[in-house]
């Protein structure tokens, strides 16, 4: 069973899972929810004053900006998919990792690496890490010019 609450931040209702909803099958709505590119079904996984964290920007505080920036990534982005490798639970932590692909809007395809450490409050995501691995193809790209005459 669902409780339906209104969202602060917006017209759409606000769903929270009761406590029989795992944890694992939480973050596997939320990640198909971010797969589809859909900024108001992510945003209401998150807390009303939920922060995300992302390698070299300055956090982003709360479920309104959350949405914001969701709404201008999926502008810039045609496809993401998350290919999952390792999910771990325990308590009101979670900790995902998966190989994602991005396609832009202007059609180059990217892959690669990530890591979500999530914690969660009351159903709702209340810090959210994101760790990006771009290191490993870096690394292929790089050794082509060591092949160079």
């Amino acid at each position: 069973m669902l409780v339906a609450l209104q969202a602060v931040d917006g017209p759409r209702p606000l769903s929270i899972p009761n406590e029989s909803e795992s944890l694992p099958a939480r973050v596997k709505r939320c990640f198909g929810a971010l797969d589809g590119l859909d900024a108001d079904a992510v945003a209401s996984f998150f807390g009303v004053a939920a922060t995300v964290r992302l390698p070299g920007l300055p956090p982003i505080s709360g479920r309104a900006a959350i949405r914001r920036v969701l709404v201008q990534f999926s502008l810039d982005v045609d496809d993401l998919r998350h290919a999952p490798v390792q999910l771990w639970t325990a308590g009101d932590l979670s900790v995902f990792e998966a190989d994602i692909t991005l396609t832009l809007a202007h059609g180059a395809v990217l892959t690669f690496p990530v890591t979500y450490t999530i914690r969660w409050v009351h159903g709702l995501i209340e810090d959210a890490r994101v760790n990006v691995y771009l290191e490993s193809r870096m690394a292929v790209a790089i050794s082509a010019f060591n092949r160079l005459p």
